[in-house]
């Protein structure tokens, strides 16, 4: 079998070289496997070399000796490499005796897949790991309906990060100091934490894989189980390992191979859906946040005063203004208190280590109210806030533009790592959002005859959640980088900042949407140019963003600070920005800045690739 193997290069094949996932070094001289687990190699050089690890992999299956992360024989272990290699290489079974591998029956018997579905979870700002979202894969069972599909498996693939904390987090998020492994897990559990617990709207994408290439699929996960892989925020994350899942199931795709620095969630759908007939249905699974905001956003405002009131007193519903509704509308409001409760309440636990809700005396009165109403609540459309991410602009993006500062003409070229702002449509991203990573802009000025670095944003993260009485949330904003900071011997100077503010935000519709914020906050710069070379304090910026059309908004905002450590005194900033869609990837940006008594204005074309 050796010799055959050699001969027939099996090493080389696309359907090893997935199964072990390999790919290129950096140089192109050789390969290198994604797994970082010796448990997954049987060759003490498995995880560079091929052929060494197909070799002991055909020895290892004459014998029974336990191997793998979850250790048993080789051919049970890996048994999606076995039966691969049985395939090709035709075993005769009088001379290598099949191993009946038990678990590994009794295992996906259990799971009784009949299709798989990729699930997307939109960002959740409060967790760094999903600030771009998150993807999981679903194994509908045989016979799964609408009703059922709660009850399904879903492979999950996330970071140990458990003992990591503060800074020490993102560095080893960055860095690869996290380990990630591959779980299966009930469906309902993981929708209770992404979209009960967390507000995260989820759409799931049915995959028209066919039966060999689901079976080869779960083969691998079988082999999966308890093996570890250095697990990166960018690159080697959930949406990367679920495509190359996605290649076992069917070598002839080359998904992997399109992001070579980061892999983000929305632009993995982006390319799945592009390959022709891999993607079926498209379902949306709206957050129970989701669900309450758009229900309380139907009420009249006398229903929403009541629904205030009957959140923490169900005796209001024995008052006229109440009874006077209409039996589907009373319905409605009590669906509508009852799903907030839940969600307000859905952490809280009884005891130390209880497993069960605390009791809630005031649900129980409201459901008993509920049960007494013989109709139907009043139909409310509920749409995910999230939309398809597939829909909107990919995440990165280059610009180029030319203006003027205090009369001084430039031309400026700008690029983004990732990932959406204010200003940008939010089709397929969450709305009033902005996460910015790695935003750089380089201008030439003409009286100066060199190029200049003009801002370089780390990252930048900013939340504007409208703010309503049953389920208020804050606003809130952080910013890391180098900002513009021109002084009158030094017009194009810049310096690190530091800031962030928490505040609230609240919305409008007369003639068209807008939100207003206000975020009180602190802010830390450091230069060369300042006295003591850095300035501390305390700030306000407060802000409109408007939307009279919907590829237009125009974001107008003003920030006080007042620097009280350091060099001291005050500066005022406001800035006024207008962003016009051309297309899904193609937009035309006005500025106009105000930056402690330097004017500024510019424009220019956005590219989005």
């Amino acid at each position: 079998m050796l010799h055959r193997a050699e001969a027939a290069d099996l090493a080389a094949r696309r359907e090893w070289q997935t199964l072990l996932h390999y790919r290129p070094t950096a140089d192109g001289a050789g390969v290198v496997s994604d797994a970082d687990d010796p448990r997954f190699f049987l060759a003490p050089t498995g995880k560079t070399d091929p052929d060494a690890e197909l070799a002991a992999t055909l020895r290892a299956f004459f014998s029974t000796d336990a191997v793998g992360g979850d250790p048993q024989p080789a051919q049970c272990a890996f048994i999606a490499r076995y039966r691969w290699l049985k395939r090709e290489l035709e075993f005769d079974d009088r001379r290598l005796p099949p191993q009946s591998c038990e678990r590994f029956q009794h295992w996906f018997h259990e799971l009784n897949a009949e299709s798989a579905t990729l699930v997307f979870t939109s960002a959740y700002l409060n967790n760094p790991a999903s600030l771009f979202g998150h993807t999981l894969l679903r194994l509908d069972r045989r016979g799964q309906t609408e009703h059922t599909r709660l009850l399904a498996y879903a492979i999950n693939y996330a970071a140990n990060d458990t003992a990591s904390h503060g800074l020490m987090y993102a560095v080893d998020g960055i860095t690869g100091g996290f380990k990630g492994t591959f779980d299966l897990q009930p469906y309902y559990k993981l929708v209770r934490t992404y979209s009960d617990l967390e507000s995260r709207d989820l759409w799931e994408y049915r995959l028209n894989l066919s039966p060999p290439q689901l079976q080869r699929l779960l083969e691998h996960v079988w082999e999966l189980r308890e093996i570890q892989f250095d697990y990166y925020f960018f690159r080697e994350n959930c949406a990367w390992q679920l495509l190359t899942l996605l290649e076992v199931a069917d070598p002839t795709l080359r998904l992997s191979d399109e992001f070579t620095l980061w892999a983000l969630p929305p632009d993995t759908i982006r390319l799945l859906v592009q390959q022709p007939g891999l993607v079926g249905a498209i379902t949306a699974r709206p957050a129970r946040g989701t669900v309450i905001r758009r229900r309380y956003q139907a009420l009249h405002p006398d229903e929403r005063r009541l629904a205030q009131r009957l959140t923490d007193d169900p005796a209001i519903t024995a008052t006229p203004a109440f009874a006077q509704l209409a039996p589907e509308r009373q319905a409605l409001l009590l669906e509508l208190v009852l799903d907030q409760r839940l969600h307000r309440r859905g952490g809280k636990l009884k005891g130390k280590n209880a497993t069960v809700p605390v009791a809630d005396e005031i649900a129980h009165q409201l459901l008993t109210a509920r049960n007494r109403l013989a109709v139907a609540a009043a139909p409310v459309v509920i749409d995910p806030y999230a939309t398809q991410p597939e829909t909107g602009h990919t995440s990165r993006r280059i610009g180029f533009g030319f203006g003027q500062r205090n009369g001084t003409g430039f031309v400026e070229l700008n690029a983004r790592a990732s990932y959406h702002d204010l200003l940008e449509p939010d089709a397929g991203y969450t709305p009033d959002a902005q996460i910015e990573l790695l935003n750089i802009a380089i201008r030439y000025y003409q009286d100066r005859n060199r190029l200049k670095l003009d801002r370089l944003t780390v990252l930048d993260i900013t939340s504007l959640p409208p703010v309503n009485a049953l389920s208020p949330r804050p606003a809130w904003r952080i910013h890391v980088g180098w900002e513009p900071y021109p002084r009158p011997n030094c017009p194009d100077c810049t310096a690190f900042n530091l800031s962030g503010g928490l505040g609230l935000a609240a919305e409008t519709g007369w003639r068209w949407r807008t939100l207003w914020f206000a975020l009180p906050g602190l802010a830390f710069d450091y230069g060369g140019d300042f006295a003591g070379n850095y300035r501390a304090g305390l700030g306000m910026t407060a802000g409109t963003l408007l939307q009279p059309l919907a590829g237009w908004k125009v974001l107008a905002s003003v920030s006080w600070l007042d620097y009280r450590w350091g060099e001291t005194g005050t500066a005022i900033r406001w800035s006024i920005g207008q962003n016009l869609a051309l297309g899904r990837d193609w937009a035309l940006r006005a500025d106009w800045r105000a930056l402690e008594g330097t004017h500024e204005f510019g424009m220019g074309l956005r590219i989005y690739f």
